[in-house]
Protein backbone atom coordinates (compact mmCIF):
# COMPACT_ATOMS: atom_id res chain seq x y z
CA UNK A 1 0.00 0.00 0.00
CA UNK A 2 1.23 3.46 -0.86
CA UNK A 3 1.70 5.93 1.99
CA UNK A 4 0.99 9.60 1.24
CA UNK A 5 2.22 12.21 3.75
CA UNK A 6 0.33 15.48 4.16
CA UNK A 7 2.32 18.67 4.68
CA UNK A 8 0.90 18.89 8.20
CA UNK A 9 1.99 15.36 9.09
CA UNK A 10 5.49 15.95 7.77
CA UNK A 11 5.78 19.26 9.65
CA UNK A 12 4.54 17.72 12.91
CA UNK A 13 6.79 14.67 12.52
CA UNK A 14 9.88 16.88 12.32
CA UNK A 15 8.55 19.03 15.15
CA UNK A 16 8.43 15.94 17.40
CA UNK A 17 11.95 14.94 16.32
CA UNK A 18 13.24 18.46 17.02
CA UNK A 19 11.65 18.39 20.47
CA UNK A 20 13.18 15.00 21.24
CA UNK A 21 16.60 16.16 20.03
CA UNK A 22 16.44 19.24 22.24
CA UNK A 23 15.08 17.59 25.37
CA UNK A 24 15.75 13.86 25.33
CA UNK A 25 18.38 11.32 24.37
CA UNK A 26 19.07 9.46 21.16
CA UNK A 27 17.30 6.47 22.69
CA UNK A 28 13.95 8.33 22.83
CA UNK A 29 14.37 9.49 19.23
CA UNK A 30 15.01 5.92 18.10
CA UNK A 31 12.04 4.67 20.12
CA UNK A 32 9.74 7.23 18.51
CA UNK A 33 10.97 6.42 15.00
CA UNK A 34 10.70 2.66 15.62
CA UNK A 35 7.17 3.04 17.01
CA UNK A 36 6.15 5.22 14.08
CA UNK A 37 7.69 2.95 11.43
CA UNK A 38 6.20 -0.14 13.06
CA UNK A 39 2.78 1.46 13.12
CA UNK A 40 3.00 2.34 9.43
CA UNK A 41 3.93 -1.27 8.60
CA UNK A 42 0.95 -2.57 10.61
CA UNK A 43 -1.39 -0.12 8.89
CA UNK A 44 -0.13 -1.28 5.48
CA UNK A 45 -1.17 -4.84 6.26
CA UNK A 46 -4.40 -3.96 8.07
CA UNK A 47 -5.78 -0.55 7.18
CA UNK A 48 -8.51 -0.77 9.84
CA UNK A 49 -6.15 -1.64 12.71
CA UNK A 50 -6.90 1.63 14.52
CA UNK A 51 -10.27 2.92 15.74
CA UNK A 52 -12.22 5.57 13.89
CA UNK A 53 -11.57 9.12 15.01
CA UNK A 54 -14.25 11.64 15.95
CA UNK A 55 -14.47 13.14 12.46
CA UNK A 56 -15.07 11.93 8.93
CA UNK A 57 -13.63 8.61 7.93
CA UNK A 58 -10.30 9.12 9.66
CA UNK A 59 -8.63 6.65 12.00
CA UNK A 60 -6.55 7.50 15.06
CA UNK A 61 -3.58 5.39 16.21
CA UNK A 62 -1.50 5.76 19.32
CA UNK A 63 2.21 6.00 18.46
CA UNK A 64 3.27 6.46 22.07
CA UNK A 65 1.71 8.01 25.16
CA UNK A 66 2.30 11.53 23.80
CA UNK A 67 1.63 11.20 20.06
CA UNK A 68 -1.06 9.83 17.77
CA UNK A 69 -1.34 9.45 14.02
CA UNK A 70 -4.48 10.37 12.10
CA UNK A 71 -4.87 8.60 8.76
CA UNK A 72 -7.39 7.68 6.10
CA UNK A 73 -7.46 4.94 3.47
CA UNK A 74 -8.76 5.97 0.05
CA UNK A 75 -8.61 3.80 -3.05
CA UNK A 76 -5.81 1.59 -1.77
CA UNK A 77 -3.66 4.47 -0.52
CA UNK A 78 -3.01 5.44 3.10
CA UNK A 79 -3.11 9.21 3.58
CA UNK A 80 -1.35 10.42 6.72
CA UNK A 81 -3.56 13.34 7.76
CA UNK A 82 -1.89 14.58 10.93
CA UNK A 83 0.44 13.73 13.77
CA UNK A 84 -0.98 15.10 17.02
CA UNK A 85 0.18 15.65 20.58
CA UNK A 86 -2.17 13.71 22.86
CA UNK A 87 -1.76 16.33 25.59
CA UNK A 88 -3.24 19.09 23.42
CA UNK A 89 -6.83 19.77 22.53
CA UNK A 90 -7.57 18.76 18.96
CA UNK A 91 -10.55 17.94 16.80
CA UNK A 92 -9.67 14.29 16.24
Amino acid sequence: MEIVWSDETLKNYFKVLDYLCDNWSLNEIENFENNFDGLIERIKTNKEICPKSKILNFRKCLIDKNNSLIYQEVNGKIFLISLIDNRSSHQY
